[in-house]
């Protein structure tokens, strides 16, 4: 791929005026670009992006899970949020599921509404009685977010190797690189345009004329009334005072394996494992919480280290005796808080500039509710 230095005169020339121009063409961002557009018909909306066409930070490159939350991170949550911030989370997060399928049909989305499952090893025997002990607080939880049914359940073992399991109705799995895709052209369909492979400097750089935003890109100046900044992992290089962290998830994928003993979508090692079937293929993805410092870095790369980490927990755990191959590989970045808080950082910066950021590897989820919020505070 060619990587040309911008000429002088691709630098010194107009690309419009809008009324909001959003950097990130996330899932956040175009969701914020497809409600505000359903709310404001006519408004003039350019998404900008320094990936090129296709790709997006997590949003095309994570594992495709519908998830709202596996039973410890919720109990984790409890020990050091107030439980009322875990239960707006946890109905944000549906909410954001139930968006998806609202505004999108099944197969657009490759939606597969298998139940979730978390699963335990002999070796955490203590977690999961843990778990079971903390049932019905756990499917209060659900109820006073306004997820129907009994949620959390006691579930099927999955091999030898994962004897416990609580099952999590209402997960899915999804095709994300289709979902991105269809919202995408949803946004086209209403009239906004997108600028791929654009580098945007950071905040310091743009210049406030009267109610205009002029910010110089590298193709060009872009005017505008709004600004949102939807970068996520990102959006500090924009805004250096923002807390967020970037983390990098690395995923693996099989060729088919006929004898494949698992459907659905499952959480393990307190979260930090994830894996589900992609037909009768094995995605797998995690291992940050080994690697932490270096998973800590906006390379959307994969590494040896955690690939033979995530190679060896399928064979040792998943597919003990079961031949497979790995035919793919991906890394996507998340982005985090500092002190651990999962709420999304949905935030004016004033002057008509505003920031949605930061979805602690919950896009998916989130994405539909943060873009409502961030439609409903742009005028």
């Amino acid at each position: 791929m060619f990587n040309l230095n911008p000429s002088h005169w691709e630098r010194h020339r107009s690309l419009g005026t809008y009324d909001v121009v959003i950097i990130g063409t996330g899932m956040v961002g175009l969701w914020t670009a497809y409600l505000y557009l359903l709310r404001k018909p006519g408004k003039k909306v350019l998404l900008l992006d320094k990936l090129p066409s296709g790709q997006a930070g997590a949003s095309t490159r994570n594992a495709g899970f519908a998830c709202f939350g596996s039973p410890t991170e919720l109990l984790d949550d409890l020990r050091h949020e107030k439980e009322e911030d875990v239960i707006q989370r946890l109905r944000w997060r549906y909410e954001g599921l139930i968006s998806w399928r609202g505004h999108f049909e099944a197969d657009q989305l490759d939606w597969c509404p298998e139940n979730g499952h978390e699963v335990f090893t002999n070796g955490e025997k203590d977690s999961y009685h843990s778990v079971l002990a903390s049932l019905e607080h756990l499917n209060a939880l659900a109820k006073a977010a306004n997820i129907p049914g009994k949620v959390y359940q006691i579930g099927k073992a999955v091999g030898p190797q994962l004897p416990h399991s609580i099952q999590i109705c209402h997960e899915a799995g999804l095709h994300p690189g289709k979902g991105h895709q269809a919202l995408t052209s949803r946004v086209l369909e209403l009239g906004g345009h997108l600028h791929r492979g654009i580098l945007v400097p950071q905040k310091s750089e743009w210049t406030r004329i009267d109610q205009t935003w002029k910010i110089p890109t590298s193709q060009g100046i872009v005017y505008t009334s709004q600004v949102v900044i939807a970068a996520n992992a990102w959006s500090s290089e924009l805004l250096p005072h923002l807390d967020v962290i970037p983390g990098r998830g690395q995923i693996l994928l099989t060729s088919a394996i006929s004898e494949l003993p698992f459907q659905g979508t499952y959480h393990a090692d307190a979260g930090y494992i994830y894996f589900r079937n992609v037909g009768k293929r094995l995605l797998l993805g995690g291992g940050r919480n080994v690697f932490r410092q270096a998973e800590e870095s906006h390379q959307a790369m994969t590494t040896a280290e955690v690939q033979i980490y995530l190679e060896a927990y399928a064979r040792d755990v998943l597919l003990p005796n079961i031949p497979f191959e790995v035919e793919e590989r991906w890394a996507g970045i998340m982005a985090f808080s500092s002190d651990g808080s999962k709420m999304p950082y949905v935030h004016s910066e004033g002057e008509d500039c505003f920031v949605a950021a930061r979805m602690g590897g919950m896009g998916v989820a989130l994405s539909p509710v943060v873009g409502q919020q961030m439609a409903v505070m742009l005028h």
